[in-house]
């Protein structure tokens, strides 16, 4: 069985959207995972006082490689989602669907959510992307289940990364400042902004 992360960097332990049954593609975690880690880092950091900057970036950063890296995993497993595939075990071919296709389609709703927020700057879009990320988290215990029944040989890592992800970002939706303050209250500024206005 094959396996989509969407992103698995090794030294700052990312979270990873990771389909439980779907083709098995991990990034890299060696030395170039620890640069690619070290890069998003400092772009993070030296972002911190912009308004699409810090964690909120990093999750940004996260969501778009991801995304580009589930479409590719996808696009190269793609005859795994064929019932000709699954001519010899045709009784398995609708449980694997039921652990890869809802994980797309999610992955899909939180790109277009996410996106959507980061370009109208709109608060409405944060409760919905919460939901996602919820539904995101009950989807991969229901696939966890079919798993364990069906398909023994999924690594369970995945299952438990594919929960990680949205558990650390749906507390981050509820109670973060700057997404509270950039999309809710439209108050963002940054300090040198403000030095700015106070010479002017």
């Amino acid at each position: 069985m094959i396996s989509i992360t969407t992103l698995d960097l090794f030294a700052l332990s990312l979270p990873v959207f990771a389909s439980t049954d779907t083709p098995v593609t991990s990034a890299p975690v060696g030395g170039i995972g620890i640069l690619l880690a070290l890069i998003v880092w400092y772009i993070c950091a030296s972002r911190k006082k912009k308004e699409i900057g810090g964690w909120l970036l990093y999750y940004y950063i996260q969501l778009y490689i991801g995304a580009i890296t589930t479409v590719l995993a996808t696009v190269d497993s793609f005859d795994d989602f064929l019932s000709e595939t699954w001519i010899n075990k045709p009784d398995l071919y609708p449980f694997f669907l039921l652990t890869t296709v809802p994980a797309l389609l999610l992955l899909c709703a939180q790109f277009a959510v996410a996106e959507r927020l980061r370009v109208s700057r709109n608060y409405i879009y944060v409760p919905i992307l919460r939901y996602i990320l919820f539904a995101d988290i009950v989807y991969s215990l229901i696939a966890m289940a079919i798993n364990n029944r069906y398909f023994e040989e999924s690594s369970a890592a995945f299952t438990i990364i594919s929960i990680i992800w949205p558990s650390i970002w749906i507390p981050y939706f509820y109670f973060s400042k700057r997404v509270r303050s950039v999309f809710k209250n439209r108050d963002w500024l940054a300090p040198t902004s403000n030095a700015e206005v106070a010479t002017h």
